[in-house]
């Protein structure tokens, strides 16, 4: 419900007193509260109804005025409104809508009653509101005008999704300037109304001047696009009134505290509430229109006494943000302990300082992956009462290739077998599971600990295979790269070696899940079912993502479990000698709803990546040759062609030639140092837009795109690795400020990881981490990072909350139906891992 102002005490406080004005006011004494402007409307019960176009029984209900939609009316003397109101006597919900319409259109045009006039209300009388598909406890209800003067009420044509699910009556009338309807929807073998339970409700209109639609009235302020139709999660709230009360019950919604999209929290400075390395260069910003400079003073929580003080340098004007800062540096105060600063005596929380600072987090972001598992139990052994629940999606282990016909109409013809498709890690906040995103976060994880061994033991995590003697690291990315290798198609099947693009359901669930459903199997294993669970065609992609991860995980794994490392080996030459014999099959809409697409049609990139891993676990010439001939080789993404970053899940070829620095080849010294230098030029351009921006932010604006957080972190990748080839303690410095910028200091004084910071993350778009405790559903475990600001509106929560408006680094909300601004996902968790992991290595030292 992204349309809701959270202004609680305020919005609730002001409907009680319009609500008892109007009772004192008026002579018409109404039994429920008026409505919350498209938002909530109060259906009073139990009220006796009779459906006979009478309206005198509706007396004392407010009704509810609309004049406002996707199409509003060019004549409002003409079709300018409609007026709706709802009540129930526990055993029906009735609904009534009155519509001003002098020349009133129907029977036209068929089974498209849509493009003329008619009348429609829906209601999702489920236990998740925010679901983005309908269930059979949602439906769409359409009344024609075609039907007025029909005496057998239960045989209107009354069409819509899921209306034939539920018992409906009604009838249809003539008005005096235009016409109206009364219908009985039952839902006593569904719900039991009682004070303060809701459901979904929404209102619409179609109107027709001559031939076609030409009006649109929506009543759900949510509903931006007229997409109620296909989406339950815009419909506003109906709730129960009991007749007699005087407390007026709020929806859920507005109990969710969060703040407003786009604003800062209510922190007053920016800086990383977390905490700063002893070491680390350390800042601290206020907003203020003052030339200042501005006094800070730094003190120990413990003793309340006074640790550092000085002055703000000149004031800063962000280029992005428009924010005038002043900003205090202490980055020369290295003493261990928990402080907090103020500059013009406005306060911070408090934060630590510490050379181990990241121990926990690199502890706690690697444990996210273990949380996102499929297929297992999570047990409260390792995942902690909040977090543990049953094994999710098991039939995957039996699935099968999509056959039918797609959202476009397009037809597949699937394959002749089965798939074990079990295991894995749910990609982000829906329950897909995608080999090519699945391959850069293996990589990345495999990264880290082939950088640094020893940075990684036995024992690291709460998972099952600890003490196993091999390092938790690797067991963890083991358990999607064992998902990928029971995607790729085994030999004498057309298509053998290639890899199934993807696994996920066939439409959306809700978000939230359902409970108690939530990870129930879904795989109805039916040619054209319009629901089920299935993998989706191979792909080039997918099938090199395959080749590479797997080429990785098989040098890594040699001294450990030599079987897994020839079989990880196997995997990947079959998958390399597949991809070349079929080089182009590009991932497609597939089925056009019910995952992300992760469609990649540019594979040069990929092909490199995959011979760099191969090269590398391998040294055979045939790889060496491809990579050398290779437009990649010896250059570097990111340095000149002005990306946002150097890598990410469609863009790979950085990750080969990072390989080719890090990973034993037989590559020459000089090229091995040539590829190095041009990743220390592409640090330097990175950390040349961190300096210019007011908050050190490693972005320019062409990185605040889906996920720019893992931007952030992928490009402090870089610089680390600039550190590391090169020892300038001003690329380490650069990694700690990307840090500081994800955990507090920007402008949304906010800190972009869950359970980091006294204002963090708390609301991602995650079906089941939906922070709602009553409901059953967690709050999001500690390390998780969500996509953050995004210069594109492309969800209806960010286009409600008008982030289109805002400056770039503000179009973010902490709002679980924002997924294009916070969702979680695997491949930005894993460079969390990445980062922070090198972090307490470097800082440690």
């Amino acid at each position: 419900m992204g349309y809701i102002k959270y202004e609680n005490e305020h919005t609730i406080s002001m409907a009680c007193v319009i609500f008892f004005e109007m009772k004192q006011a008026t002579t018409e004494k109404f039994i429920c509260p008026p409505e919350i402007l498209g938002e909530v409307l109060y259906i009073p019960f139990p009220v006796q109804i009779t459906l006979d176009s009478q309206l005198d029984d509706w007396s004392g209900i407010p009704m509810i005025s609309v004049n406002r939609g996707t199409m509003i009316s060019k004549n409002p003397e003409e079709d300018g409104f409609f007026q709706v109101a709802a009540a129930s006597d526990g055993e029906k919900l009735y609904v009534v809508m009155t519509i001003k319409d002098k020349n009133i259109v129907t029977g036209q045009h068929g089974a498209n009653w849509w493009n003329e006039d008619s009348a429609e209300f829906y209601i999702n009388l489920g236990k998740n509101l925010l679901a983005e598909q309908y269930t059979n406890d949602a439906a769409q209800f359409n009344i024609k005008p075609v039907d007025m003067g029909r005496p057998d009420v239960p045989a209107l044509n009354i069409t819509g999704t899921n209306a034939d699910k539920f018992k409906v009556e009604g009838v249809v009338f003539k008005t005096n300037d235009g016409w109206g309807f009364e219908a009985a929807v039952t839902i006593g073998d569904r719900i039991t109304p009682k004070h303060g339970l809701e459901i979904g409700f929404q209102a619409q209109l179609n109107g027709a001047t001559s031939k076609d639609r030409d009006l649109k009235l929506i009543w759900s302020l949510a509903d931006t696009k007229d997409n109620s139709w296909q989406n339950p999660s815009l419909f506003g709230r109906g709730i129960f009134y009991r007749v007699g009360r005087t407390d007026i019950p709020q929806t859920s919604v507005l109990k969710l505290e969060q703040p407003e999209a786009g604003a800062p929290t209510s922190a007053k400075l920016s800086y990383n509430q977390f905490g700063y390395p002893a070491k680390a260069p350390k800042f601290a910003s206020l907003v203020k229109a003052a030339d200042g400079p501005l006094k800070w003073v730094l003190s120990d929580v413990a003793t309340g006494v006074l640790m550092a003080k000085g002055t703000t340098g000149p004031a800063i004007k962000d280029p992005l943000s428009g924010d005038r800062l002043h900003r205090a540096d202490f980055s020369n105060f290295t003493t261990p302990g928990t402080y907090t600063i103020s500059i013009d005596e406005i306060g911070s929380e408090s934060f630590r300082i510490s050379n181990d600072l990241y121990t926990s987090l690199a502890w706690d972001a690697l444990e996210f992956f273990y949380l996102m598992r499929s297929g297992i139990e999570l047990t409260e052994e390792f995942a902690g009462k909040t977090w543990a629940r049953p094994a999710g999606h098991l039939s995957d282990a039996d699935i099968r290739a999509f056959a039918g016909t797609d959202a476009q109409g397009k037809k597949w013809e699937g394959f002749p077998f089965k798939i074990d498709g079990s295991g894995g890690w749910y990609d982000a906040g829906d329950f897909g599971k995608y080999v090519v995103n699945g391959g850069i976060s293996v990589w990345t994880l495999q990264n880290a600990y082939e950088r640094a061994p020893q940075a990684f033991s036995d024992d690291d995590q709460a998972i099952p295979e600890h003490k196993n003697g091999v390092p938790d690291i690797l067991d963890e990315a083991r358990w999607e790269l064992e998902f990928m290798l029971r995607m790729q198609i085994p030999q004498g099947y057309p298509l053998g070696g290639m890899v199934f693009h993807k696994l996920h359901d066939r439409k959306w669930s809700g978000v939230p899940a359902e409970l108690p459903e939530r990870m129930d199997n879904n795989n109805e294993m039916k040619d054209n079912a319009s629901w089920g669970r299935y993998v989706y065609e191979p792909s080039t992609a997918a099938t090199l993502n395959l080749a590479a991860s797997a080429a990785q995980a098989s040098r890594l794994w040699l001294t450990y479990d030599q079987d897994f490392a020839e079989r990880c080996l196997n995997a990947a030459e079959l998958a390399w000698k597949a991809a070349l014999a079929n080089p182009m099959i590009i991932a497609g809409n597939v089925p056009g709803e019910g995952g992300g697409n992760y469609d990649d049609s540019h594979l040069q990139d990929d092909f490199y990546w995959a011979a760099c891993e191969l090269y590398a676990t391998t040294s055979k010439v045939e790889y060496e040759n491809y990579l050398r001939s290779s437009m990649y080789f010896k250059t570097f993404p990111g340095l000149k062609d002005n990306a946002a970053a150097s890598m990410n899940w469609a863009d790979t070829a950085a990750l080969g030639s990072i390989t080719l620095t890090i990973a034993k080849t037989g590559l020459p010294a000089v090229e091995r140092d040539y590829i190095q230098n041009l990743i220390i030029q592409t640090a330097s351009c990175y950390e040349a837009i961190q300096i210019a921006d007011g908050y050190g932010t490693p972005l320019g604006a062409n990185g605040f795109v889906w996920g720019s957080n893992s931007v952030a972190m992928n490009n402090a990748i870089i610089m680390a690795l600039a550190y590391d080839f090169s020892g300038d303690i001003k690329h380490l410095s650069s990694v700690s400020r990307a840090m500081d910028y994800i955990l507090g200091h920007n402008g949304l004084r906010k800190s972009f990881v869950s359970g980091y910071g006294k204002y963090s993350l708390t609301h991602p778009h995650h079906r089941v981490w939906a922070n709602d405790p009553e409901a059953g559903y967690p709050p999001p475990p500690p390390g998780a990072i969500c996509g953050g600001p995004n210069a594109q509106i492309q969800d209806p929560v960010a286009e409600a909350h008008g982030l289109a408006k805002l400056p770039i680094p503000y179009r973010y909300v902490d709002h679980i139906g924002s997924y294009a601004t916070n969702e979680v996902a695997i491949n930005w968790n894993a460079p969390l891992v990445w980062v922070t992991s090198f972090l307490n290595q470097a800082y440690k030292k």
